[in-house]
């Protein structure tokens, strides 16, 4: 039992979450996740607080009642003690919790329940005695979850999606008009008619994070071929994480760009008021074509955020 707790401690401090405060979703089509979101309102609106469905650490559909937001801090606290608890896994169970961000003077009880072995429903109240309204939510949750093939679709996602670096597109067709905003640092840098494509993704691209600054969401790519080891991956995190508070330093920043190149990898951090990139290549990656890879990296989120990304959901308000 407590090496099972010390390796679940250790997924928590290499989960980026830790560090970007913002949480991931299960990639899947935009029409599933808003029949996910209906679901989930229905319920938050007959006095469940929050009603949380995830797969593994992603979020499926998130809920709450009116006026009520839940952190990404807290909602990191929470899917880490579930996952971290193997009874939950065995039986429905109702277990008080204290979420600093939400009211850290305060108990509220979450109702937990795995639909399959990777999917999790949530339910949170601030009644002690909600147990069995809880449970007959779920009740209503699953069956309309498994009729309307949500439940499927998470579990088909969860094996066959995801972003990889691999699928880059190599050339973006800019739409007619002005540049979009977040292109727009592109203008600077020398028009390269052929990319590199090394180990990995197009000009040695290897791993990548996209945060929506505005959603409070963010995106990985898997682990490319270079990075295939436990330890190398880890190593890749703490980078991005030490990246990260060197770029939000109060004392020198915040920074808008950093380009950092050391025997491990070449890392570009590129921050703007709408989203913030954390991208790692091949050591011998050259600077300007790194640049325009990670343009495109941001248009390729764009072109897919509607199924990368949850919107709709609780307004986050602190």
């Amino acid at each position: 039992m407590r090496s099972y707790v010390i390796d679940k401690c250790s997924v928590y401090f290499r989960n980026p979450a830790t560090f970007l405060h913002a949480y991931t979703c299960l990639p899947l089509a935009y029409s599933t996740r808003q029949a996910a979101s209906a679901i989930l309102q229905d319920v938050a609106d007959s006095g469940v607080l929050f009603a949380l469905l995830m797969c593994k650490h992603k979020v499926v559909s998130l809920s709450g009642a009116q006026k009520a937001s839940l952190h990404p801090d807290d909602m990191l606290l929470l899917s880490n003690f579930v996952i971290s608890t193997e009874s939950f896994r065995t039986s429905e169970s109702f277990s008080p919790i204290c979420l600093p961000r939400y009211n850290p003077m305060v108990f509220l009880y979450v109702y937990v329940h795995f639909l399959d072995v990777h999917t999790c429903l949530m339910l949170l109240s601030t009644s002690s005695d909600s147990f069995y309204h809880l449970k007959d939510c779920r009740i209503h949750i699953e069956t309309v979850l498994v009729k309307s093939n949500v439940l499927s679709e998470v579990q088909r996602s969860l094996l066959h999606s995801g972003l990889h670096v691999e699928d880059l597109p190599v050339d973006f067709s800019l739409r007619s008009g002005s540049l979009p905003h977040h292109i727009a640092m592109e203008k600077a840098i020398p028009d390269i008619s052929s990319s590199h494509v090394g180990i990995g993704g197009p000009s040695g691209l290897w791993h990548f994070i996209y945060k929506s600054v505005n959603l409070d969401q963010y995106v990985s790519s898997g682990f490319s071929s270079p990075l295939s080891s436990s330890a190398r991956r880890k190593r890749l995190i703490r980078a991005y994480q030490k990246l990260y508070f060197s770029m939000h330093d109060k004392r020198t920043g915040p920074h808008k760009t950093q380009f950092r190149r050391d025997e491990d990898y070449v890392l570009l951090c590129w921050i703007t008021q709408d989203f913030e990139l954390y991208a790692a290549f091949d050591p011998l990656a050259e600077k300007a074509i790194a640049i325009k890879t990670c343009n495109r990296v941001c248009q390729w989120v764009r072109d897919v955020e509607n199924e990368i990304f949850l919107f709709g959901a609780a307004p986050f308000s602190w």
